[in-house]
């Protein structure tokens, strides 16, 4: 359940919080009053698909934040994504535009994606508005209308449908690589057999590449490094005249003939200084070794390089791209020769799955007939509840290929009038009866739904009188199962409602700001006869609006 909702900065809204609470509320107002931009405030927190323009003009971005109250299933819901409701089960999401267009949203305090927010959103509020309308009409859709009402008990059946059908797809698809003439296959076997002798003759080993580069600097200052490291080695040890290891040598004997005892640590010393020169003329030597037996020249390294160099211009931009590049060339290879082999087994595999597909499509059909006959009969008793009491409403059903559904082509049919045939809704229903059919159907197909609270916008499309109390009446037995929160323009409904709001729109001369006010029972009734006469409340017009709010009692 929505129990609060706060907008800032969107479109006309400069600042809005709305306390809503069980049962039916209404909110009514002017055309252009604002009631689309709520409705969008809404949608935008549910994490649809919303523009930069719904940002307040001059303002760095626009702010929805709701406060829902949520159930055991919403619960369980969350608690994969790691969010946990507060210990009164309350809930607060939030969403912020900023106006460079990103989004920052949170659920329960975490931060979320759009399309995380989305899948959310789905689970706390069932928006109902002209494009449910619109997919009414269309019966490309009906199939998913009516997997709405199946999915309360037959969602497993789908699914594993569904699994079985998306691998019978992957599988056609890898047959369809197969379908190559001969002269085409020859032409990718030369190519691949190059390629992959190409690469394997290279022996291009990981981290070769780096390897090489530093022995090619190496090499390169191989004179230069020879010459000093001889150098020094002469001066430390290596020298027909003095050297550091002689002199130092000479020193320590000296220092030893002094028989005085406070010179032995000096003596110590020294013979610490020619340990020292003897472990660095080891080294220089060790380096010196290296050198010489270094088997690469400076042209085989160069050689090496370019070669891996040509391999990355035409295979990857690393040697383990070049690698996985191979063994993908021989992957394919192995396919196109051992096409006849795989094939076979793949069509075999297709035909298996195809059968399974089938048998669970049948079962998924059948299952959908079932529910489509309750179906029938719980909408048309809710059509006579709306004053369609002629109206019949049936599910046609065309059986067809295996497709992303099943076998089904489903299609929503109906009788306005009776003694006539059904007809696709499409072609004979009006505004109205279109309302009194999408109303019927909402009332249907989310009895079992998650949900807790049901938006209905341009629900009063087309009906006036009698009908429009009777569709209040049912928005009203409606929210007595979860809340509603409904946009109308007819008294009939707003008189039937818990809880009514009044949009209008005030200029203070600069901006034009849209304003939300709760309504007390006094002015509800002024409200009401604002709307049954269209100009200042009269006597009359309050007399009626009281007598239309005493029927919801």
């Amino acid at each position: 359940m929505l129990f609060n909702l706060s907008i800032e900065n969107v479109a006309l809204i400069k600042k809005a919080d709305i306390n809503f609470s069980e049962g039916f509320s209404v909110l009514t107002g002017e055309t252009g009053a604002g009631k689309s931009i709520l409705i969008g405030s809404v949608n935008m927190l549910l994490g649809e698909r919303c523009g930069k323009d719904i940002i307040r003009h001059n303002e760095p971005y626009a702010y929805v934040e709701g406060l829902f109250y949520v159930d055991e299933n919403i619960k369980s819901e969350l608690s994969e994504l790691d969010i946990e409701p507060d210990e009164d089960n309350s809930l607060i999401v939030s969403r912020k535009l900023m106006a460079d267009g990103k989004n920052i949203c949170k659920v329960g305090g975490k931060t979320v994606t759009v399309a995380v927010l989305r899948d959310i959103g789905r689970n706390l509020i069932n928006v109902h508005g002209q494009h449910d309308n619109q997919a009414l009409l269309d019966a490309k859709c009906h199939i998913s209308f009516l997997d709405a009402f199946c999915d309360k008990g037959n969602s497993a059946l789908y699914d594993k449908y569904s699994e079985i059908y998306e691998e019978l797809v992957n599988c056609e698809r890898e047959l369809n690589k197969f379908d190559i003439d001969e002269n085409e296959k020859l032409r990718k076997i030369d190519i691949l057999e190059f390629e992959i002798e190409e690469i394997t003759n290279a022996n291009i080993i990981v981290g070769e590449e780096e390897e090489l580069k530093s022995k090619r600097n190496f090499v390169k200052n191989k004179e230069h490094f020879t010459k000093n490291c001889a150098g020094a080695l002469s001066i430390l040890y290596e020298n027909d005249e003095e050297t550091a290891y002689n002199l130092v040598s000479q020193a320590s004997r000296l220092i030893d003939k002094i028989s005085d005892e406070s010179l032995g640590e000096l003596s110590e010393k020294l013979n610490e200084i020619l340990y020292s020169i003897e472990d660095v003329v080891g080294d220089i030597r060790h380096q010196l070794d290296k050198i010489n037996f270094d088997d690469m020249s400076l042209d085989e390294i160069e050689e090496r390089l370019d070669i891996i160099y040509k391999l990355k211009r035409k295979y990857g931009d690393s040697e383990e791209a070049i690698l996985t590049y191979c063994e993908k060339a021989q992957e394919e290879l192995d396919n196109i020769t051992f096409s006849d082999s795989k094939k076979a087994e793949l069509e075999k595999k297709i035909k298996s799955l195809r059968d399974t597909a089938k048998d669970y499509a049948l079962k998924l059909s059948e299952a959908r007939k079932k529910n489509a006959k309750i179906i029938e009969n719980e909408i048309n008793s809710q059509l006579s509840e709306l004053n369609m009491a002629g109206a019949r409403f049936s599910v046609l059903f065309e059986e067809t290929e295996l497709g992303k559904k099943g076998i089904d082509k489903v299609e929503f049919l109906i009788s306005t009038n009776q003694g006539e045939p059904e007809k696709p809704l499409i072609k004979i229903i009006s505004g109205g009866e279109l309302s009194r059919i999408m109303l019927a159907m909402k009332n249907v197909l989310t009895a079992g739904d998650s949900a807790g609270t049901l938006i209905f916008d341009e629900i009063d499309t087309g009906i006036s009188g009698v009908t429009a109390g009777k569709v209040g009446v049912k928005l009203s037995e409606i929210a007595g199962k979860k809340q509603v929160i409904c946009v109308t323009h007819l008294p009939q409904i707003a008189a039937l409602s818990d809880d009514h709001f009044k949009i209008s729109k005030v200029t203070d001369g600069d901006k034009t700001n849209t304003h939300i006010k709760s309504l007390s029972d006094e002015e509800k009734v002024e409200q009401i006869a604002y709307m049954i006469s269209g100009d200042d409340a009269s006597p009359t017009s309050i007399a009626q609006a009281k007598e239309m709010i005493s029927k919801k009692r």
